[in-house]
């Protein structure tokens, strides 16, 4: 017996309907990597440097990515961060 169902979408390898920012940091002595995923972008990462240690351009960054998301989908999202515990530790997520 042959069993077929309805898929409204076709699928992807990237989940983009999950309702949030996903955030990604590569931190380094000399310049941080923000890389995000963010709902209405579709599959399309975005890149972003900041200067190592620079919250306030980190913080802006994050603002910009939450008011596009907004202007894009009319919903306002929560950011999700994730970083590697290396030179930095965790004072960051602790700080964020």
């Amino acid at each position: 017996m042959q069993i077929i169902t309805d898929r409204p979408q076709a699928p992807t390898a990237i989940r983009t309907d999950l309702g949030a920012i996903f955030v990604s940091l590569e931190l380094s002595r000399s310049t941080w990597l923000i890389t995000s995923l963010s709902p209405g972008g579709g599959e399309k990462m975005s890149k972003h440097t900041v200067r190592s240690g620079d919250i306030a351009g980190l913080w802006a960054r994050f603002c910009q990515l939450k008011d596009k998301v907004q202007v894009r989908t009319g919903h306002v999202v929560p950011i999700i961060v994730i970083q590697e515990a290396g030179l930095d530790g965790f004072w960051i997520h602790r700080l964020l």
